[in-house]
């Protein structure tokens, strides 16, 4: 009697599940036995990295600030240790370390377990001594920042699994430690990625940062930021913020202490924004040089008092930008519809991000005009109502001290492959034209007033030098009440050196300082000794101007 097709069919899946079921047991079988009994055949704790060196990262001499070490992980298998007593007696001696915690670790009821990661290069030599079934090394390559905070917020770190987490370091993860065949050597691995050239220029960033540093200890502000750039090209020679970190320990510190608030943070400008609505005025031919004003103290705009910081009497616009009058902004700035500001301001590059390649810019905020209220226009002429990153100031500024061009800012110089050639160059790159060169050589002349003993700029004065600039006290906005803190300021001082045909550009702001708070004061003397210091590195000759006598405190 022949059988039936479906008891047929049945007997036949029932062996194709045995026979999968059995296959599969070998396999486990087999793996349990390479990972616990075999120890040459034995799978490292984590797959091998396939990249191993990540590039370094270099300023625009070549100095590196970046550079990989190749060093020991120490892992252990804790099946195969005999005796974990003298086994962890014997790591803790290596690495003088814990004998408890290691001992713990190895005590631990899992396949493998990492005792130490990428330890000092100091121990490698002890530990390449170790000769125990079930203590592993792995080599891999180690993070080492040789000059510890130096440009931290622009260098940025990678973590302990090679991967870039801030900075630099985070925004070029793939190049420095590139996922591409063409990176790889001949045996499949990496060798080196591709290193990072920065605009940096190392003297000049030590300057600053001592500079900072110093002025941060004798303001006491919370924070003191600086930026150097070459407005003709939009080079940034210098970024720093002061407190910094130690990136070689970056894990002891928070993660607002490891922020760049030069690009990140926005903050209301104050009095240095004069520069741009005065730079418009001029460019529309709506304020002449001679205009005259009469500044008694204060003014009243839509039944708003705003206050100067004392009456000026009589003035002219040159005047007025010396002596930093409240009043002579409001009443020039009322020429202009509040669209066409808008329209110029934006134009400036306020309002949204430069496209620096560094993570996290802020945008700032410059709102619609739809959204202003009766005495926004009046209030955005005095550097209120708006908020920018002082890479934002610097972007707009670096425009009128080029002769009108706006410019990408650039942290980034090149790319190059691990045999020096350049993989990719970043060239300036003009945004777009903002105002004329007239209007910059026009008001970069008057700015100058501001650095005279008349200007509230005096204390920037250098010797030998013509300077343009303007300083800025700002009251701090109450981000909770509305209005503004009564005893908290931002104060700041941008200059261009030399004028009329300015190399550099450098912005200084120091946040919430204590005792005296203007700009002029306390940001001024930070920008005179940081110029001092550089104009012969950058080989910026003395003018043989005029020389201002400075008047006593």
């Amino acid at each position: 009697m022949p059988r039936e097709p479906g008891k047929l069919l049945k007997k036949r899946y029932k062996v194709i599940i045995i026979l999968i079921a059995l296959i599969f047991s070998l396999l486990f079988v087999r793996v349990t036995q390479l990972m616990f009994f075999n120890r040459e055949l034995a799978p490292a704790p984590l797959e091998a990295p396939q990249y191993r060196e990540r590039g370094f990262i270099t300023d625009r001499n070549g100095d590196k600030l970046a550079i990989s070490l190749e060093t020991y992980s120490v892992y252990v298998r804790p099946g195969e240790i005999e005796n974990k007593k003298d086994a962890a007696r014997t790591v803790a001696q290596a690495l003088e370390s814990d004998y408890s915690r290691i001992l713990k670790l190895m005590n631990k009821k899992k396949p493998f377990v990492w005792i130490a990661r990428q330890v000092d290069i100091k121990y490698n030599e002890r530990l390449e001594k170790i000769d125990i079934p079930g203590i592993y090394l792995e080599k891999e390559f180690r993070r080492l920042y040789p000059f510890g905070s130096f440009a931290s917020h622009t260098v940025g770190f990678a973590g302990i699994d090679n991967v870039g987490l801030e900075g630099v370091e985070y925004r070029f993860d793939e190049v420095l430690l590139p996922k591409r065949a063409a990176a790889r050597g001949s045996d499949g691995t990496a060798k080196q990625g591709y290193s990072v050239s920065l605009t940096v220029d190392r003297y000049i960033q030590e300057v600053v940062e001592e500079e900072l540093q110093a002025a941060l200890e004798h303001t006491g502000a919370d924070l003191i930021t600086a930026i150097v750039m070459d407005p003709h090209t939009g080079e940034i020679l210098a970024l720093s913020n002061k407190p910094d970190y130690d990136l070689n320990d970056f894990s002891r510190y928070t993660d607002d202490r490891k922020r760049n608030k030069a690009i990140t943070d926005p903050f209301e400008p104050g009095s240095i924004f004069k520069v741009f609505i005065a730079s418009i005025l001029l460019e529309k031919e709506l304020i002449h040089e001679e205009d005259k004003y009469f500044c008694e103290g204060s003014i009243e705009v839509e039944g708003i008092t705003i206050n100067d910081i004392k009456p000026h009497g009589a003035l002219n616009f040159r005047n007025v930008l010396e002596v930093s009058c409240n009043v002579g902004m409001i009443e020039s700035v009322d020429r202009i519809d509040k669209f066409a500001l808008y329209e110029r301001l934006r134009a400036y590059g306020f309002g949204e991000p430069t496209g620096i390649n560094l993570p996290g810019e802020g945008r700032g905020i410059l709102r619609n005009p739809s959204d202003w209220s009766r005495i926004s226009k009046y209030a955005i002429s005095i550097g209120q109502e708006i908020s920018t990153t002082p890479l934002q100031i610097m972007q707009a500024a670096s425009a009128v001290a080029n002769g009108g061009m706006l410019m990408q800012p650039r942290i980034v110089k090149r790319v190059e492959r691990p045999d020096g050639s350049v993989l990719k160059e970043y060239a300036p790159l003009a945004v777009r034209r903002v105002v004329s060169e007239a209007t910059c050589t026009h008001l970069l002349d008057i700015l100058t007033g501001v650095i005279s003993n008349r200007g509230t700029g005096y204390k920037a004065k250098v010797e030998g030098y013509t300077i343009a600039g303007k300083t800025g006290t700002a009251q701090i906005a109450d981000t909770e009440k509305g209005g503004y803190l009564e005893d908290e300021f931002y104060a700041s001082f941008l200059g261009f050196v030399p004028a009329p045909n300015p190399r550099i550009v450098i912005l200084v702001t120091i946040d919430r300082p204590v005792g005296e708070v203007y700009g002029g004061q306390i940001a001024a003397p930070v920008f005179k000794s940081i110029v001092e210091r550089i104009s012969h590195h950058l080989n910026i000759l003395p003018s043989f101007s005029e020389i201002y006598i400075i008047r006593d405190e």
